[in-house]
């Protein structure tokens, strides 16, 4: 009989510090790797198993990346990749108190959320240092990327993605389908003008650590992104969209990077495209976060929040 995650745990804890766990408790929040929240005998870490490698060597390459840019970031504490103690690769790191954004949101003020902002749009003008290869897409660990020459690619592999999710599980329909198709077709042009600039785009409803209403720090730093950085914005955008906190702070996200209206309307088309695509994971079982089970009350909510946005974007044709 196979390992369960806890066994595996416990025997890197017991490696690695001596001591059998106190407490393991599953972050249910992901879905590229399995993490668990680890509590012993003077502290709390983080372990993160995967059976992709890539993943958890993200980590191991963009971590150092922002510590120099002095973005505050877990350390990580272990790391072993040959599934020898283990049939998982796995990562330990300490644990940056708080809790993902996405939970507290709801209850921060106003002021916090435009100092939240500040921070946040801070680390889009730190992360854009770091250089940028020719080449559009995720930047994993170790090399193993998934990237293509130019930005209108990736736009056409993520919309194609979405169509297909969507249609394995029936949540795509043909209007929705239509819809991301002249989407795509609607802004190729701007697509084929973006030039490859790095930004970190999982900084939304999650890995955005919140500890008594201030910035504590980003967690989950596996992926990379070479391309368009108004697309991260657009997924802050649609993370909360309709609620009054959510608006505060896009806004405030927006005017500190000092967008244009052109550059906001952008921002609302990445955030219709990123709510395309998150409607069409319902029902795709990526790890033990997921099921293979379409939740239709999530799939009304989520083609709701679609016609509001598509709304709100409007038909002006973009030049």
């Amino acid at each position: 009989m196979p390992l369960s995650h806890n066994e595996m745990i416990k025997t890197v804890i017991e490696f690695h510090f001596n001591q059998a766990p106190k407490f393991i408790r599953r972050i249910t929040i992901g879905i590229c790797n399995e993490v668990y929240d680890i509590t012993l005998n003077d502290s709390e870490v983080i372990v993160r198993l995967s059976l992709v490698d890539k993943f958890l060597m993200g980590s191991h390459d963009h971590i150092p990346k922002f510590k120099a840019l002095g973005i505050k970031v877990p350390d990580i504490l272990f790391e072993d990749y040959r599934k020898k103690l283990i049939p998982l690769s796995y990562q330990i790191q300490n644990k940056i108190a708080g809790t993902d954004l996405g939970n507290v949101i709801a209850f921060l003020t106003d002021e916090q959320l435009r100092a939240l902002a500040h921070e946040i749009a801070l680390i889009f003008q730190k992360v854009k240092t770091i250089p940028a290869s020719n080449q559009f897409g995720v930047i994993w660990g170790g090399g193993d990327n998934e990237v293509s020459n130019t930005w209108v690619e990736r736009m056409k592999i993520w919309v194609e993605e979405s169509i297909e999710r969507g249609k394995k599980t029936g949540v795509m329909d043909s209007a929705l389908s239509l819809l991301a198709e002249n989407l795509y077709i609607k802004y190729q042009s701007y697509f084929r003008s973006v030039k490859p600039v790095t930004y970190y785009g999982d900084i939304s409803s999650k890995n955005v650590m919140i500890n008594n209403g201030i910035f504590n720090g980003l967690v989950d730093l596996d992926g990379l992104t070479q391309g368009d950085p108004l697309e991260a914005i657009g997924r802050i955008k649609i993370s909360w969209y309709g609620t009054h906190h959510g608006e505060v702070y896009t806004n405030a996200v927006m005017d500190e990077l000092r967008l244009n209206e052109k550059e906001k309307k952008r921002v609302t088309m990445y955030a219709l495209l990123n709510q395309i695509s998150w409607t069409c994971e319902n029902g795709v079982q990526f790890n033990q976060n997921t099921k293979p089970i379409v939740d239709k009350k999530k799939e009304q909510l989520d083609k709701k929040i679609i016609k509001a946005i598509t709304a709100e974007l409007g038909n002006e044709h973009e030049v």
